[in-house]
């Protein structure tokens, strides 16, 4: 059985482009069975994953998920599938992360509960097992750290297997008889599970689990062919060089706040600081630098929207952990604008920051203080791509040396 652990299509420019159409294609190619529903499979609304549910030859499994409304598992789910391998029922349920009201934009997702994990595996279990499933997988989009936390109940229940994702963790370990493994991210690898099961008495004789890298072999040329046939109804431009990095840009890094605000701040004169999360940024690789490349390093739709912050606000909002910042500089409660002038602490000033926050996600509660923020007509990417491409970076004039 091919199974996903969530998070299936968001990322690589070319699905993004798509809204996830490309990558569920291939994945039916390939075969999949299953594929969890993770935090970012929500990031092109309902509507989309109702799309892609309607597309994809496999189930999207969450059993933890319902509709405020009523209770009921939604339209476009399904909580657990059974599929017969060598004989063996095999039920395959699915998890997903509880922190994926702040992990994705909010209001994708305001119409729906998100149920105790452990108060969900009691329901749904016995369910499974009265439709006939013998071994039971929990297909997971959670951390490593909250499938440890299952473990107790899944001995009580006799599930022998807890595959995770969420965390890129690479994870292979056996835990009080339980099998916990996660493969990583962005499929540069892959975990291979092997299992002796005695049919006589439905139970796991043998578990053998290892994580391999997902090195290829020889091209499929369907594949191939499904692949071409996708990044050919990209536009041409997306990946014509714009510029050029010579060494990779990480995510969480002080150059990602400069290359990601700067342009915003340039384009949108009227604001003197700039707020963003790096939960909502990948990455940008070393190498000529496309359209594509800033598609895929802020994979998520957000137009950038225009708050009046306090300087008092504005410092509980950038010393926030989880926030990083242009436009402004200092430390330890002093800070001054990018002019030399001290925040003042009751002056208000304008800030930049993706609507995805503004609206609560990742636990941003700035609307609060703004309840009226004006949303621009900035998509957030745009000034990013625009910056890098009138610089004229190349190998001798790379673009770190301007951050």
């Amino acid at each position: 059985l091919a199974l996903s652990g969530g998070d299936s299509w968001i990322g690589p420019p070319i699905s993004t482009w798509f809204a996830g159409q490309s990558m569920v294609d291939i994945m039916g190619a390939m075969g999949y069975a299953a594929a969890a529903l993770g935090n970012h499979d929500f990031d092109f609304g309902l509507d989309v994953l109702r799309q892609r549910q309607a597309q994809a030859a496999y189930p999207l499994l969450s059993a933890n998920i319902r509709r405020r409304s009523d209770g009921a598992i939604p339209d476009f789910l399904q909580p657990y599938t059974i599929r017969q391998v060598n004989g063996i029922r095999v039920g395959l349920l699915g998890l997903t992360t509880l922190e994926t009201p702040w992990d994705t934009p909010p209001s994708h997702v305001a119409e729906l509960d998100f149920i105790a994990l452990d108060q969900t595996l009691r329901e749904v279990v016995p369910q499974a097992r009265a439709e006939g499933a013998e071994l039971l997988v929990v297909l997971a989009h959670l951390c490593t750290s909250s499938l440890r936390t299952l473990v107790p109940l899944a001995v009580e229940l006799g599930i022998p297997i807890l595959c995770g994702a969420h965390c890129h963790e690479e994870v292979v370990e056996r835990v009080d008889g339980v099998t916990i493994v996660q493969s990583g991210s962005f499929l540069h690898n892959y975990i291979r599970l092997a299992l002796l099961f005695d049919t006589a008495n439905r139970q796991v004789v043998e578990i053998d689990a290892s994580l391999q890298p997902n090195t290829g072999g020889r091209p499929d040329a369907d594949m191939a062919a499904r692949v071409a046939s996708w990044r050919a109804q990209v536009p041409a431009e997306l990946f014509e060089p714009i510029g050029y990095l010579g060494t990779k840009i990480g995510w969480n890094t002080p150059q990602m706040a400069r290359l990601v605000t700067t342009p915003w701040l340039e384009a949108y004169g009227l604001a003197q600081a700039a707020v963003f999360s790096p939960r909502y940024v990948q990455s940008l690789p070393a190498g000529e630098i496309t359209r594509a490349a800033i598609l895929g390093m802020l994979p998520t739709d957000n137009a950038l929207v225009d708050i009046g912050l306090t300087g008092a606000q504005l410092i509980e909002t950038i010393e926030n952990p989880r926030a990083m910042y242009g436009g402004v500089q200092g430390g330890d409660g002093v800070y001054h604008l990018a002019d030399g002038m001290p925040l003042d602490p009751q002056a208000v000033y304008h800030v930049l920051i993706p609507q995805a926050l503004y609206d609560g996600g990742n636990h941003f509660t700035v609307n609060q203080y703004d309840p009226l923020g004006v949303i621009t007509n900035l998509n957030w990417r745009d000034p990013i791509a625009d910056w890098i491409a009138n610089l004229n970076t190349s190998p001798s004039n790379p673009l770190e040396a301007h951050l």
